[in-house]
């Protein structure tokens, strides 16, 4: 097609914001949107159907059973009732209703409105009766076409129905008219779901719909020789595609009656007769279609479909190998986008399908589309971060029919870009960047729920449930079901039982994220599009949890002692094989007191940090028939390991328990990996180290192999605070990049062990006054100030008691449940590490209770060793209740935020006064 000056657009160097060019990943993101190109933006939907008509006006366009209809036909039959409406008061500009079923007539109104100059508004006539008067009220339909007498005509006054069975088009003029239309008018409504009930109408212009079709037509080389099945509704719009776009390349057109969309017999006979080349449709109607080919008996090989196009929700990850089985020459296209970006503005070819993905790529930019992924400020978020998805080009809307409030909160100024309509759409679906340059769509903003404080992805549990052998179909909702409670929903089409996918979901994900209910369908219910229609699911009668939990007894004689114990440290009547400790109310020190109990009874000492391997009594079972020497003491333990994102190591406190940090790391992202790091030494057979740097570099050991590249998020609890920050420093020296060191109410003080004696005494002794002072403010409340001194005293005094008894080397077990000898090496190993300035940033989560005395309220010590400076983030609780609930929750949230954060810049963080530079020590 030729181009005119007038279709030359801007310069591609020149069209960038100020903004984008400051963004970090400028000139991969310039690249990325690099899309601008020449499209002969001053033609219409109809100028491009004409253009076929004068090149080849005897090929079919419309196949319906035995009917056909030519392109000069078609168009002779628009033209004069485009004529006919004109005549009838319909101007240019104006908005006029389709109400027909699935016929001939459905195209040839469409082309007929547009040609008059209006746009046409299409109707369902199986739409509830409120929803077509709305549309009729909210769009100022004055005039509708319709082909038989629906409910709704009742309604309407002759004068406003324009009725193709009882006129007579043969006497009005069938040559093209030559209105003046201007590109930039509407050529339709299409009313999608609203969020209030009310569908929202999304107007497109003729520009923005030619600059579509013409990319796709050749993009993927549509021609003449090309025949699509129609399968979807005139009023979803991946309809204007297969319609128009079909025409405007002069290809055909089989029309699908509404009874044969779920006859699968009858698309068999249809694509093999018709030799059907072109498929588009939401991905549920595939994915039946070739579920049913699966059922069915014999062979089904088709070799002329050669594009699939699958849009508008989830593609199965194994739907594009499945659909080869029985279309081998078909290439599958994953599109994407919005009705409000002109149906789609982004794509991915399918080539191969690997095995470690979880959804299929979302894919780049059309011709003319940009797309950004950006934060709440509507900053671009860093490669690989999640954000909202925003479309900007030539394909955004004009906004929504009489709808300025919601138009507005949508339809933004493109702060990026002000060529191509300046504008961009606020899609509310999430995703994120991946390393190949192709976005990743990770489902709706509104998918993304909170259940008991835990961030859940909604689609990333249907997608690991569709890998289950017995599982066909799988969609995951949440609901309220009992008491206020939401709880996650599975739908399953398959013959998998409750009791399989939960065991097999536990297997696969967090505990948090597997659902409680499950639910066997036959089919899943789609609505008149052809998406899954989640509010008919969620209509389905379910039991409350209680009503669906299935209690297993203990089978064998270490699950019965196992039962026993778990059972008596939680305050239980009985515990199944398959619960949950977490999910039955377990924590870190139930957890202590079950390992003890396994100790005295077995003779087996078990990693606390077990757990989150061997969350359930069938689990735990199995470790505890191992021999001893083969259980592993690991010092890095997988506590959330499924993500993408940089992972968080954290470095156990003085308990050594990284078993606390578990309701934090479920509070993070789903996509956020976290791992602990336990002391050597608690198998009871390791010795433990008497220094710092040595646990620091023994750690890194472990992280290393594990981490190869980095970079690095490094966290510590308290006493781990100080490992972390030394782990840090010894990464910097080996060259590699530490993003992150987050300090967890880790407090610096003043070390005397380096002193002179005099010295010594006066720090001691002023600090003690100190101490003695801030006791008597009781900050925490008088008894939580009591219990707290108690513990510490009671802590010293047990450490003493031993060390008379049996000598400074004993190997007595102590307050934390661990050998005393550890507990001592820690405390020598703080006395003796000198700080050493750092050319880093920590962020500091400091506690809002203080419950002892601290010299540095403001900077908790840090501020003369981190040079780049300190940031402090407030939590609710004390120093011992950070990690519980409810202060739990926003300690998540902060802390994502920093590691989201710290994928973004390397911000010096603003001085802050503090202590002066001198040899210290952490209290613990």
């Amino acid at each position: 097609m030729s181009l005119t000056n007038t279709d030359v657009m801007e310069s591609k160097s020149s069209i960038w914001s100020e903004k984008f060019v400051l963004t970090k990943d400028y000139q991969l993101l310039k690249e990325f949107n690099n899309t601008v190109v020449p499209y002969p933006r001053k033609k219409t939907i109809p100028d491009l159907f004409e253009e076929q008509v004068l090149n080849n006006p005897d090929a079919v366009a419309l196949r319906r059973n035995d009917q056909v209809m030519s392109y000069c036909e078609l168009n002779k039959k628009a033209n004069s009732l485009a004529r006919y409406l004109v005549a009838h008061g319909v101007k240019t500009q104006d908005n006029v209703g389709l109400l027909v079923s699935r016929n001939f007539d459905m195209v040839t109104g469409m082309l007929a409105i547009m040609k008059a100059g209006a746009a046409y508004v299409p109707i369902d006539p199986e739409y509830p009766l409120d929803s077509q008067e709305y549309i009729l009220q909210n769009s100022g339909i004055n005039i509708v076409v319709t082909d038989n007498d629906y409910p709704l005509c009742a309604l309407l006054g002759d004068s406003q129905l324009i009725k193709l069975k009882e006129i007579n088009l043969k006497n009005l003029n069938s040559e093209n008219q030559q209105l003046n239309i201007d590109s930039t008018q509407l050529a339709y409504t299409i009313y999608t779901s609203g969020s209030t009930g009310r569908p929202k109408g999304v107007m497109i212009e003729h520009h923005s719909a030619v600059n579509l079709i013409l990319w796709v037509n050749t993009e993927f080389k549509i021609g003449a020789e090309d025949c699509l099945l129609f399968v979807t509704s005139m009023c979803f719009d991946l309809s204007v595609y297969d319609i128009f776009g079909l025409l405007a390349a002069g290809g055909s057109i089989v029309m699908v009656e509404k009874q044969e969309l779920m006859d699968v017999p009858k698309l068999k006979e249809l694509m093999v007769k018709h030799r059907v080349t072109f498929w588009d449709s939401v991905p549920s109607t595939m994915n039946y279609f070739v579920d049913e080919l699966e059922a069915g008996e014999g062979k089904y090989f088709e070799s002329t479909l050669r594009l699939v196009f699958m849009s508008g929700d989830w593609i199965p990850v194994d739907l594009p190998d499945r659909i080869k089985k029985y279309f081998p020459g078909a290439k599958t296209i994953s599109l994407g986008g919005a009705t409000e970006g002109t149906v789609w503005s982004n794509f991915y070819p399918v080539e191969k399908v690997e095995s470690h993905w979880t959804s299929i790529p979302y894919g780049r930019p059309m011709n003319n589309n940009f797309f950004y992924i950006l934060d709440e400020q509507l900053n671009p978020v860093p490669m690989g971060e999640v954000g909202e998805l925003y479309i900007g080009g030539v394909g955004v809307a004009r906004g929504y029919a009489n709808d300025a409030e919601k138009t507005t909160k949508s339809f933004v100024e493109d702060p990026f870009n002000s060529t191509l309509g300046g504008r961009m759409y606020k899609t509310g679906d999430m995703g994120r960047m991946l390393p190949c340059m192709n976005m990743e769509f990770l489902g709706r903003a509104d998918d993304q729920v909170k259940i008991r404080g835990f961030r859940i992805e909604l689609g990333e549990i249907a997608t690991a449930l569709q890998k289950h052998e017995k599982v066909k179909t799988a969609v995951v909702l949440a609901k309220t079901v009992k008491k206020h409670e939401k709880e996650l929903i599975a739908y399953i089409i398959g013959n998998a039982t409750a009791v399989e996918l939960k065991d097999y979901l536990n297997g696969k994900l967090p505990f948090y994220m597997v659902p409680c209910i499950y639910i066997n369908l036959d089919t899943i219910p789609l609505t008149s599009n052809g998406k899954i229609d989640k509010k008919a699911l969620l209509m389905y009668a379910c039991p409350v949890p209680e009503e669906i939990s299935f209690y297993i007894a203990p089978r064998t004689n270490v699950e019965k002692l196992l039962a026993d114990i778990w059972a008596e440290a939680l305050g239980l009547g009985r515990v199944g094989i398959y619960d949950n400790f977490f999910e039955i109310g377990g924590q870190s020190l139930i957890a202590m007191k079950i390992m003890t109990k396994i100790e005295k009874v077995t003779g087996k000492r078990l990693p606390l940090a077990s757990l989150f391997k061997y969350q359930t009594i069938e689990k735990m079972s199995r470790l505890v028939d191992l021999d001893g020497r083969s259980i592993t003491w690991d010092s890095l333990v997988p506590i959330k390991p499924q993500g993408t994102k940089m992972p968080l190591y954290i470095v156990h406190g003085a308990g050594l328990n990284v078993l606390l940090f578990n309701t934090v790391a479920m509070g993070l992202s789903p996509d956020q990996p976290v791992y602990g790091l336990q002391a050597k030494g608690l198998n009871g057979i390791d010795e433990p180290f008497t220094k710092i740097e040595d646990m620091a570099a023994h750690y890194l050991e472990a992280i290393i192999q594990q981490n190869p590249t980095g970079p690095y998020a490094l966290a510590g609890f308290s006493f781990g605070g100080v490992i972390a920050f030394e782990m840090a420093a010894q990464l910097k020296a080996l060259g590699k990049e530490v993003k992150l060191v987050a300090l967890f109410d880790t407090y610096v003080y003043n070390s005397t062990y380096y002193d002179t004696l005099p010295v010594k005494i006066w720090k001691n002794a002023r600090f003690f006054f100190n101490s003695f002072l801030y006791f008597f403010k009781f900050s925490n409340g008088f008894k939580n100030t009591i219990a707290e001194k108690a513990m510490l005293l009671k802590r010293r005094a047990l450490g003493q008691y031993w060390s008379l008894r049996y000598g400074k080397d004993h190997n007595r077990t102590g307050f934390f449940g661990y050998s005393y000898k550890i507990d001592k090496c820690n405390l020598d190993a703080l006395k003796r590490y000198r700080f050493k300035p750092q050319d880093i940033a920590v962020d500091v989560f400091k506690a809002e209770t203080r419950t002892f005395y601290v010299d540095d309220k403001v900077n908790m010590g840090w501020k003369p060793y981190a040079l780049k400076g300190v940031n402090i983030h407030h939590i609710p609780g004390e120093h011992n209740t950070i990690f519980k609930a409810p202060n739990d929750k926003v300690f998540a949230d902060v802390l994502q935020a920093c590691l989201d954060k710290a994928g973004v810049d390397d911000t010096t963080p603003v001085e802050q006064p503090g202590c002066e530079d001198e040899d210290v020590l952490l209290f613990v």
